[in-house]
């Protein structure tokens, strides 16, 4: 039978290698499904800067637009605006969105999100882009789902309410019951921070939670409220309703209503066929005293929070869409809340467009203090005495900003039973308990707590929030629910006082009920399971992960890094057995977290790093990181220093803090961790970190000199001007750090440029935003004082025809230069003519990308006649070549294979024509990038032309569109031709590792070409 299986499919793959040479997208059938939406949109990429050009205001605008809805950062906005009334601008644009959808983790998602932007710009040229964009993906079987409440049935109707009408729908209002009742230690709200996840600027930072500023938004939007368990989401929508009732805040909203999710009077009317208006029409009459009528106006000046869309019980969530459909569609001009734990939100996410998207991460630390003294009544010395208590705990100091967790300890401190204070979150919740019981302690205590534990447990896998039960006493850890409607003999519902609690009591029934063979399954089964990690964060305390459970744990392999698995490490209790877990890890790469990352987080991230001698790599890119987090790290790391002096220490091979606010006080505090961490960096990666010249920076700038193992360190996009990192280029370029081969800056003054380039060991070049006279100098210093660089990457920088013929036309043929991008820097025709010449003569050079610029048709043809000249005629290097003072041995590198980058230029027809009609003409390897728009012109021009069609192939590849030669087995001269539309250049600031030469070949159709065997033959290998 395997035989069989085998050779079905050999031929199953012989036959699909014989199909038509020309290649389809893939369709959302394909294997690459994920990619499809960057490559619908690169097909549109230029005709959408073509309409950005020649309107400044649709680009401002629709820049503001995309960068609160998807950009996440700033900084991309702040660099177009800069560039609003150049081309450059147009195209940053259309590249960062590019960029963002190849990049997206839901990249289905990205693309309807992005569709739906550009509708609603009302600009009838983008109305009209959009609907070429569907058709496109019509074409390609792709289907590209609408979601719910789009701001589509936005009513024009504005429904008026008099301010007295208002008052009295105020009055008529029920407040529900306090969730702060439950445990009674402060009654006041304190406010909240939060993290901004989309429709508030700034995107991923931390700022105070605001209700009005939340909720000021158009009718038919959603808002969605993540959080974890204990952070304050029920207590919020509590507020919500108060502040609404008494006139605080809120006051666009002629009424308030409240779906506490975890209901059963919710749940029965949440299902495949919901009837939404009645479900309605029972929560108004249960919360007013006069029920408003809403029904009529669909909703108009509702403001609808759907409290707790994760205590649904797991049937229910099947019937979400239809619900949701529903109530958009009775209630379309009402603003609508949800508020769930973050492990859930992905289910809202692919069903609904939400206007705003914020996480709530908790108290800050004057916030702390704030609840503190209102739990204590000012009483200055118990508040005095808890926080002095505090610092003998912590790991539990680092969780004070969940409310619940600082309402338990205060709790647990105003106990005279409980001392000493608990050290973890598993004896924080142990030591509640133990309150609870000892309070409501019946005689048989020990079966009811046994039986309250096994229905946590079990209500936990089903995701059951309320329970029936009609037994008086659950010893403190249950609380009353209203009365279930339509149960005979009265029965009530009961919740746990807090569903932490119930995850604590499911974790000790699975601690205490099942045999250790039984726990190990269980452990293994949900402890990669996103939303059971809570749970299995206090397994991890009660068992203290012996006996072979610690081998569970794993901090490897996984797409998106397990940050909770470090809270199982740091509730044992035993830094010998972390230390060992860790050290078992080669790497532990922590660069891809699913949910906003707290100052909490980092003090643990930190004393993992501390406790181990492993190596890490940290890639945290836009994550709203301030020098709190970096202080917290490095505070982490420091605690644990005593415990670890006899161990080597951890090596940090990659740290990313790209487009994250650090500012200088961060990277003050991040260079104050030892010489012996810092000396072990290799990539360094600093981009947009909002640095900028003070004193603070200068003292920073000298700690570089630790970095000995630095290879890459990129800097771009801070707030730097011409001349003010001079210091810093002078300790990167003279010092100690002759490991370095790459950096990136922006905006460098000549002499700054200059410095780069003399008696340098840099290879590589990222430069940013550069001025003319800067860009002059770079281009003159290639002749004189570059002795070692090999790829020079300039973007945004305006490179005009005069500078080339004073400049680079006479460096060129005298470098040792490899790699030319010029990317972005508004090159036209007359300019881009003058480098093709200049590269004509370059001994060296390999890549030529003048990606997205403004050559036209004239620049087009002239390209074109010079393909072969770049080829056959350019000079060969000799052995030795004599630069900058030094003799330098040269490869005959003409050999290789040279590729030239032209996508998102102003092209037309005429040119792709001269493009392909010369490759099928050219003796030797070579490859051209232009845009995918040009996808279905070149099929059909090869299906019209049978002679070149029997030459050249198309295939698809990642992003590009492939057009190669066949490969010709009689003949002896080595041919291949391909012609390869891309969609961008490849970005690299957030990889692990660098982006490899563009002259690394990895197409493996061209691994044994003609070229290549002629190659190795020369090279005395035996060919096979």
């Amino acid at each position: 039978m395997s035989s069989k299986s085998s050779k079905s499919q050999v031929r199953k793959k012989q036959q699909s290698q014989k199909k038509s040479d020309v290649a389809e997208l893939p369709t959302a059938k394909g294997p690459h499904k994920p990619h499809y939406p960057s490559w619908l949109f690169a097909h549109f990429y230029d005709e959408l800067v073509s309409i950005l050009i020649k309107d400044c205001d649709l680009l401002l605008h629709l820049t503001n637009s995309v960068t609160i809805n998807l950009l996440k950062h700033p900084v991309d906005m702040e660099k177009i605006q800069r560039n609003s009334i150049s081309i450059i601008g147009c195209k940053m644009l259309a590249n960062a969105i590019l960029e963002y959808l190849s990049k997206a983790r839901r990249p289905d998602y990205a693309i309807c999100d992005l569709l739906l932007i550009l509708e609603g710009e009302g600009n009838v040229e983008l109305t009209s882009l959009v609907n070429k964009i569907r058709e496109q993906a019509e074409k390609n079987s792709y289907n590209i789902q609408p979601k719910c409440n789009v701001q589509i049935f936005l009513s024009l109707v504005h429904v008026s309410q008099s301010s007295k009408c208002i008052e009295n729908f105020r009055s008529s209002f029920q407040l529900p019951l306090d969730p702060k009742c439950s445990l009674m230690v402060a009654l006041e709200f304190i406010p909240l921070d939060k993290v901004s996840l989309k429709g508030v600027s700034p995107i991923g930072q931390t700022s105070p939670l605001s209700i009005n500023e939340l909720c000021d938004v158009p009718p038919s939007s959603w808002i969605l409220i993540e959080g974890i368990s204990g952070i304050g989401k029920s207590t919020l929508a509590y507020e919500m309703l108060k502040q609404w009732k008494d006139g605080t805040a809120l006051q666009k909203y002629s009424y308030v209503l409240l779906l506490r999710l975890r209901n059963e009077n919710v749940h029965q009317y949440w299902s495949s066929s919901p009837n939404v208006v009645r479900l309605i029409e029972d929560c108004l009459n249960e919360q007013y005293n006069e029920p408003p009528d809403i029904l009529s106006n669909s909703g108009q000046n509702l403001l609808l929070i759907l409290e707790g869309y994760d205590e649904l019980p797991k049937k229910k969530l099947k019937c979400n869409a239809q619900v949701f459909y529903q109530l958009n569609r009775n209630f379309h001009n009402a603003v609508v809340i949800i508020t769930t734990r973050p492990s859930f939100s992905y289910q809202l996410s692919n069903k609904i467009l939400f206007t705003k998207k914020i996480e709530i991460i908790g108290f800050n630390k004057s916030n702390q203090d704030q609840y503190i003294k209102v739990a204590f009544k000012n009483d200055k010395a118990k508040h005095d005495e808890f926080k002095e208590s505090i610092k003998s705990c912590p790991i539990i100091a680092q969780h004070l900003s969940v409310p619940l967790h600082l309402a338990i300890m205060i709790k647990i401190f105003s106990s005279s039973t409980q001392k000493p204070l608990p050290q973890t979150i598993t004896e924080l919740y142990e030591s509640f308990a133990m309150i609870l019981i000892c309070k409501n302690s019946p005689q048989n205590e020990e079966s009811i707590f046994q039986k309250c534990c096994e229905i946590a447990y079990e209500g936990l896998l089903e995701q059951q929030i309320v329970f029936d039960c009609d037994e008086l006493n659950t010893l403190g850890l249950m609380q009353r629910e209203s009365k279930i409607p339509g149960k005979e003999g009265g029965i009530r519902a009961v919740s746990f006082l807090h569903f932490k609690m119930q995850e604590f009591l499911a974790a000790y029934h699975m601690q205490a009920e099942f045999l250790l063979k039984e726990q190990k399954k269980l452990f293994e089964k949900y402890n990669s399971h996103q939303q059971l990690f809570p749970t299995m964060h206090f397994f991890s305390g009660l068992t203290k992960l012996q006996k072979g459970l610690c081998k569970i744990i794993e901090l490897t392999g996984a797409y998106t890094f397990p940050l909770d698995q470090f809270y199982h490490l740091m509730e044992i209790k035993n830094n010998a057995l972390v230390s060992e877990m860790l050290n078992e890890n080669e790497m532990i790469d922590v660069s891809c977290v699913s949910r906003a990352i707290t100052v909490q987080d980092f003090y643990i991230l930190g004393r993992c790093f501390g406790l181990s001698s492993c190596s890490w790599k940290f890639g945290f890119t836009i994550r709203g990181l301030t020098s709190e987090h970096i202080k917290m790290f490095v505070s982490g790391f420091t605690d644990v220093l005593p415990h670890m002096q006899s161990q080597q220490s951890p090596n940090l091979e990659r740290i990313v803090l790209s487009l994250n606010p650090i500012g200088n006080e961060g990277l003050a505090i991040f260079l104050s961790l030892p010489p012996s961490v810092l000396g072990t960096i290799t990539e360094f990666f600093l981009r947009a970190a909002s640095l900028k010249s003070n004193d603070c920076f200068k003292d920073c700038v000298t700690k570089f000199e630790h970095f000995h193992a630095l290879k890459t360190f990129l800097f771009h996009d801070n707030e730097f001007k011409e001349g003010e990192q001079q210091q810093l280029i002078d300790v990167l370029c003279h010092g100690k750090l002759k490991n370095l081969k790459k950096v990136s800056f922006s905006s460098l003054s000549p002499r700054e440029c200059s410095t780069l380039l003399s008696k340098s060991h840099l290879t590589q070049l990222e430069l940013y935003e550069l001025s003319h006279e800067s860009v002059k100098e770079l281009f003159t210093s290639l002749k004189t004082k570059c002795s070692k660089l090999i790829s020079i990457e300039l973007y945004q920088s305006p490179i005009t025809k005069a500078i080339v013929e004073r400049s680079l036309q006479d460096s060129l043929p005298d470098c040792i230069l490899k790699e030319l991008k010029l990317i972005n820097c508004e090159i036209d025709s007359k300019t881009a003519n003058l480098i093709i010449n200049a590269a004509t003569h370059s001994p060296t050079l390999q890549v030529i990308d003048l990606s997205d610029n403004i050559i036209d048709n004239e620049g087009g043809h002239y390209i074109a006649s010079k393909l072969e000249e770049l080829l056959v005629s350019r000079p060969r290097p000799s052995p030795r070549l004599q630069l900058a003072g030094e003799t330098r041995e040269l490869h005959n590198s003409a050999e290789n294979i040279l590729q030239l980058f032209l996508q998102h230029n102003f092209f037309t027809k005429k040119s792709i024509e001269e493009f392909t009609d010369k490759l099928t003409q050219l003796p030797y390897s070579f490859t051209i990038h232009l845009s995918l728009q040009w996808k279905d012109y070149v099929e059909t021009k090869l299906s019209l032309s049978p002679q070149v069609e029997k030459l050249l192939v198309i295939d698809v590849q990642n992003d590009n569109l492939a057009l190669k030669r066949k490969q010709q087995h009689h003949s002896t001269q080595p041919s291949i031709a391909s012609l390869t539309c891309n969609d961008i250049p490849a970005r690299h600031d957030e990889r692990p590792d660098l982006v490899p030469s563009a002259t690394d070949d990895t197409d493996e159709d061209d691994t044994e070409s003609g070229w290549n065997k002629v190659k190795k033959k020369r090279r005395g290998r035996r060919h096979k």
